[in-house]
């Protein structure tokens, strides 16, 4: 059985790092940037996936969903349930 991302699956960034590896994202367009410190244990800096647009930086707490053609629709986490009124 081959595992694949199905097209309208979603989820917030991290739990698609919880379910997947790296390696396997990357295929999707996913990207991690950072480097290699002490130990040979990476430390990231960004994330991006790729958008019908363009690559876009996102957080943890941010929701993807994947579009197909290793493209991502992303909705960030300040605007995923909350009224431009009720921003904490």
């Amino acid at each position: 059985m081959k595992i694949k991302i199905d097209i309208g699956t979603r989820g917030t960034l991290k739990e698609f790092k919880k379910s997947y590896q790296r390696k396997f994202l990357e295929k999707y367009g996913y990207k991690a940037y950072g480097h290699v410190a002490t130990f040979n244990r990476p430390v990231i800096l960004a994330e991006t996936v790729e958008t019908k647009y363009g690559e876009l930086v996102v957080h943890d707490n941010d929701v993807v969903t994947y579009v197909g053609n290793k493209h991502w629709s992303v909705s960030h986490e300040t605007m995923v349930g909350k009224s431009p009124d009720n921003q904490e």
